[in-house]
């Protein structure tokens, strides 16, 4: 069996597993189920063991099958990378990308960024997940994971600052009419708060007034760990929000947020890549890296 068939059994054989079925698979490798159970009925020849349990209502993996499933994403990405670093131009270079990200970024600085990147990599495809979920670097479900972070705690993963995520304290006109104004931390006590929370943020705000640093525990009337479902509440004059500068940006422009200047971020948010450590790195997962750092001059 050639290296490129054998590839080609090992991503096939993923597909299924991740979509729980031949048909699933088919769909999304855009082949016939028929054709996906011939490309795993051959890897399981070559292998020489059963990999599925096939049922009318569902496929189960065999212990065998489990072991293959655990590698065949890191097989097929060595050999893959095998490929890649014999190509010249990294135009050329063919295959995806799987990150994962915040919604933060995936909405503002990722979203801007699309079309420059498909314009130099014209065959290269970004897969991406957003979430604000903290995501394992280990769990072999992202090449790329970015991350926004106070500190990091994945010590042996690789890892690259990519910027900052100031945040500033904001409120709808309504609200700020309705409950007066700030100027003191002390002030912050005693109004409503929209408060991220996540198992990576701390509930609390570290916030200066130009005279005093603290760190403040918000009366929080909302707790979530979406920044855009915040910034909603905020325009519907739920309460305070602490909130990525990038995306409220244009609702301050617009003075449908009000932007109260009298206090700083004094801890903002470092924003990193982070990837697990590997001996031979894909090309394609090398190329995206190096855009999203900014080291490719992008």
């Amino acid at each position: 069996m050639s290296t490129e068939n054998l590839t080609e059994y090992l991503r096939v054989f993923r597909t299924v597993v991740e979509h729980e079925s031949f048909s699933g698979a088919a769909r999304a490798l855009n082949m016939t189920p028929a054709w996906v159970a011939r490309q795993v009925t051959r890897l399981e020849e070559h292998m020489n063991a059963s990999l599925l349990i096939r049922s009318t209502r569902q496929l189960r993996l065999t212990d065998a099958g489990e072991e293959t499933y655990r590698v065949a994403g890191r097989v097929a990405d060595e050999l893959q990378s095998l490929r890649d670093s014999l190509q010249r131009n990294a135009a050329e270079i063919t295959g995806t990308v799987r990150l994962n990200v915040p919604t933060v970024y995936a909405l503002g600085q990722l979203g801007n960024r699309l079309s420059d990147f498909q314009k130099r990599y014209p065959n290269l495809t970004m897969e991406v997940t957003a979430t604000d979920s903290f995501v394992d670097v280990f769990n072999d479900e992202a090449d790329i994971v970015v991350r926004i972070a106070h500190t990091l705690h994945d010590s042996s993963a690789v890892v690259r600052k990519i910027g900052e995520v100031p945040r500033v304290l904001c409120a709808s006109p309504d609200y700020l009419a309705a409950q007066g104004a700030l100027s003191s931390l002390d002030d912050i006590r005693c109004h409503r708060a929209l408060v991220f929370s996540s198992l990576q943020a701390s509930p609390q705000w570290h916030l200066s007034d130009g005279k005093t640093e603290a760190w403040i525990d918000p009366v929080a009337v909302v707790r979530a760990n979406n920044s855009f479902l915040l910034k909603t509440a905020a325009l519907a004059g739920t309460g305070l929000a602490f909130l990525p500068k990038v995306i409220v940006e244009d609702e301050l422009r617009t003075g449908d947020l009000v932007h109260i200047p009298a206090f700083v971020d004094c801890s903002p948010f470092q924003m990193y890549l982070l990837r697990a450590p590997v001996k031979h790195l894909p090309a394609r997962t090398r190329l995206v890296w190096d855009f999203l750092s900014g080291k490719d001059g992008g």
